[in-house]
C-alpha cells in the first residue's frame, strides 16, 4: 500500500510539473532545455505542448536529427487531437529544418501545403509557416535573386505573426534570422517598431537580452553571441563578427548554412597560407552548397572569397590555373609541412575493410596498434571536419563514461600510441597534436581517406539529386565501390556502430536511386543489377523485393517475380517471424 501511495504521489508531482510548464508555454514563454529534461521522457512524450517546446529548443540549437524525430512525434500528437493550427506550426518547423540542411525533396511537399494555407487563412497559421516560406523563397532559385524580395516580405510577416501570437522571443529570433539572411541594416519603420516591441515585451525570457543586444548593437561581442543557442551563436560570430570557426560542433554537422561558413573560414586560412589548390577546391564546394541554401549574406561572402582568390593567384601568376592544375603543382613542389614530413612516401588511408595505408608506388602497410583505442581514435579524428575535435568531445565519444582524470590519462596514453604507430610508417609524430583543448591530425597529411571520399561523393550526390539525377548518379557510381565495413578489426564501439549504420544507409540510398535512374532511362539490365545489390545489402527490406517484383512484372517475367516473392517469404518467416505485406503478395497473385 505504501508503494502505491508513493507511486501516486510521484505521478501527481510530475502532473503538476507538466501542467505548470504547459501553462508557461500557453502564456508565450519558452521553457529552457534544462526545465524540460527534468520531466522523464516517457511523460514528456505524452504532452504535445512539451514536445513542441523541446522541438523549438532543438531547432535553435541546431540538433537537427533529434529534432526531426521529435517534430514528427509532435505532429502525430497534434493530429490525434485534431489541432490543425499546431499541426501547421509543426510542419513549418519541419520545413524550416529541411531548408537548413538543403533537403528540398523532403521540404517541397510540406511547403506546397503551407503556401496554400498561408495564402488562404494566414490568421490561422503560426509564425513558423511564413518563416519556412521565407527561407524557401530564396532557396527556390539557383542564385536566390528571384526569391530574395519575396523572402524579405515573408520574414517581416513571420515576425509580425509571432507578435500577434504574443510570442516576443520568437519575434526576436525571426528578426535575428533575417539579419543573418541579409545583414544590411534595415531602416524600414515597421522593422524598427518590431524591435522596440520586442524590448518592451520580452522581459526576462531566455535569450531575450542577447537577441536584443545583437539586433541593436552595431558591435556586439563574442560573449554576447555565446549567450545564444548553439546554432545562432555560431552563425552570429561567422556572419556579423566575421569570426567563423572551421571546427563545427558535431550537432551542427548536417546544417548546410553552418557548413558554408565553416568552409569559408577554411578557405580564408588556405589563402593566408598560400594553399591555393585547397582554396580552389573549397570554393568549388562552397558553390555546391549554394545550390542548396541561398542567402544574400552567403552569396556576398562567396564573391569576396572569389575576389581574394583571384587577386592572390594573379599576384602569384596563377590566375589561369584550375583547381586540378594547382593540385598537380602542389604535389610536384612538395606542398605543405605535412608533405615534407613524409617526403619519400605519400599514403592513402583506408579505413574501410581494414585499416591500412596504400602508397602511390604500390606499397601497402598496416599500422600496429599497441592499444585498440589508438586505432579507434585514429578513425574518429579522420572522420571529423578538419580532422580535429574538442578534447571533451573526443573523451566522451571514444573513451565513454568514467572518472574524468582516468579518461584524460587514457587519452594521452592513446595519443602516444597513435604517434608511435604513425612514426613506424615514416610519418612525423607531429601530425597528431593536442593543443588549446583541441585534438587533431594535421590536414594534408595524407593523399586521401576512403571513408571521407565515400561520404563526400554521396553527400554531394544527395545535394544534386533533386535537380540533376544524371550528375548525382555519376557521383554515386564513384562512391559505391568504396563501401565496406568501417574499421573491421575494431570491436564494438557505440559511436563507431552509429557511423557504420550511416554508411550502410548511404549505400542503400544510392542503390535505390541508381535503380530509379536506370528504370527511368529504360536501362533494364543496370536497373536489375542495382536492385539485386540492394537486396543483397539489405535482405530484410521488403521494399527492395517489391521493387524487384514490380520490375520483373513490368518486363513480363512473372516466373522471376514469383521466385523473388518466394525468397522474401522465406526471409520473413524464418528470420523475422512475420508474413510479407499483403500488397506485395497481391502484386504476384492478383
Amino acid at each position: 500500500m505504501k508503494q502505491n501511495n508513493h507511486l501516486t504521489t510521484n505521478q501527481d508531482k510530475w502532473l503538476q510539473e507538466v501542467l505548470a510548464l504547459e501553462q508557461a508555454i500557453l502564456d508565450g514563454h519558452m521553457p529552457s532545455a534544462e526545465q524540460l529534461l527534468v520531466v522523464p521522457s516517457e511523460i514528456r512524450m505524452k504532452s504535445p505542448l512539451l514536445l513542441r517546446a523541446e522541438c523549438e529548443n532543438g531547432l535553435l540549437d541546431g540538433q537537427l536529427m533529434e529534432t526531426q524525430q521529435l517534430l514528427k512525434a509532435a505532429l502525430k500528437g497534434f493530429a490525434a487531437q485534431a489541432d490543425e493550427a499546431s499541426m501547421l506550426a509543426m510542419m513549418g518547423m519541419l520545413s524550416l529544418l529541411y531548408e537548413q540542411v538543403g533537403d528540398r525533396q523532403e521540404s517541397q511537399p510540406l511547403l506546397a501545403l503551407l503556401g496554400q494555407e498561408w495564402n488562404r487563412t494566414p490568421e490561422f497559421c503560426s509564425g513558423f509557416v511564413p518563416w519556412a516560406l521565407a527561407r524557401a523563397a530564396a532557396n527556390g532559385s539557383p542564385q536566390g535573386n528571384d526569391g530574395t524580395g519575396r523572402a524579405e516580405a515573408l520574414f517581416f510577416q513571420a515576425a509580425e505573426r509571432f507578435r500577434q501570437e504574443s510570442k516576443p522571443i520568437w519575434t526576436g529570433f525571426v528578426l535575428l534570422d533575417h539579419m543573418l539572411f541579409n545583414p544590411v541594416p534595415v531602416q524600414a519603420q515597421d522593422w524598427l517598431l518590431l524591435t522596440n516591441w520586442l524590448k518592451r515585451h520580452a522581459g526576462d525570457q531566455q535569450y531575450s537580452d542577447a537577441v536584443y543586444d545583437i539586433l541593436t548593437n552595431p558591435n556586439p561581442t563574442i560573449q554576447t553571441c555565446d549567450e545564444l543557442p548553439l546554432r545562432y551563436a555560431y552563425l552570429c560570430k561567422a556572419i556579423i563578427l566575421d569570426a567563423g570557426d572551421e571546427l563545427v560542433p558535431e550537432s551542427l554537422s548536417g546544417d548546410i548554412e553552418v557548413q558554408m561558413y565553416a568552409a569559408a573560414s577554411k578557405i580564408k586560412r588556405n589563402l593566408a597560407e598560400g594553399a591555393y589548390a585547397e582554396a580552389a577546391n573549397g570554393i568549388e564546394l562552397l558553390e555546391r552548397y549554394h545550390q542548396l541554401v541561398v542567402t544574400p549574406a552567403a552569396r556576398q561572402a562567396l564573391q569576396v572569397l572569389k575576389r581574394d582568390y583571384n587577386q592572390l593567384t594573379g599576384q602569384s601568376e596563377k590566375s589561369n590555373v584550375t583547381a586540378k592544375a594547382a593540385q598537380k603543382e602542389k604535389k610536384r613542389s612538395g606542398g605543405t609541412k605535412a608533405q615534407t614530413a613524409a617526403a619519400t612516401v605519400r599514403w592513402q588511408v583506408m579505413l574501410i575493410n581494414g585499416i591500412r595505408f596504400e602508397a602511390t608506388n604500390g606499397k601497402v602497410a598496416e599500422p600496429v596498434w599497441k592499444r585498440r583505442k589508438a586505432g579507434e581514435l585514429f578513425i574518429y579524428l579522420l572522420l571529423q571536419p578538419g580532422y580535429k575535435a574538442n578534447r571533451e568531445q573526443v573523451i566522451e565519444r571514444v573513451f565513454g563514461e568514467g572518472e574524468a582524470s582516468k579518461r584524460s590519462n587514457q587519452l594521452y596514453v592513446t595519443l602516444h600510441d597513435l604517434r608511435q604507430a604513425l612514426k613506424e610508417l615514416g610519418l612525423s609524430e607531429d601530425l597528431v597534436y593536442a593543443k588549446r583543448g583541441v585534438i587533431g591530425i594535421e590536414e594534408n597529411s595524407f593523399d586521401g581517406i576512403d571513408a571521407e571520399t565515400f561520404l563526400t561523393l554521396s553527400r554531394v550526390g544527395d545535394q544534386l539529386w533533386t535537380d540533376d539525377w544524371e550528375a548525382a548518379c555519376r557521383l554515386y557510381e564513384e562512391a559505391m565501390p568504396l563501401y565496406g565495413q568501417l574499421g573491421t578489426e575494431l570491436p564494438y564501439a557505440e559511436w563507431l556502430e552509429r557511423i557504420r549504420e550511416q554508411l550502410l544507409d548511404r549505400q542503400t540510398t544510392m542503390l535505390k536511386r541508381l535503380a530509379m535512374y536506370h528504370m527511368e532511362r529504360r536501362d533494364d539490365a543496370r536497373a536489375e543489377q542495382r536492385i539485386a545489390e540492394w537486396i543483397a545489402l539489405r535482405p530484410d527490406q521488403e521494399n527492395a523485393y517489391e521493387t524487384m517484383i514490380r520490375h520483373c512484372l513490368n518486363l513480363g517475367r512473372r516466373a522471376e517475380a514469383i521466385s523473388w516473392y518466394r525468397r522474401l517469404e522465406k526471409i520473413c518467416r524464418e528470420e523475422l517471424g512475420i508474413e510479407p505485406l499483403e500488397e506485395i503478395r497481391l502484386l504476384v497473385w492478383k
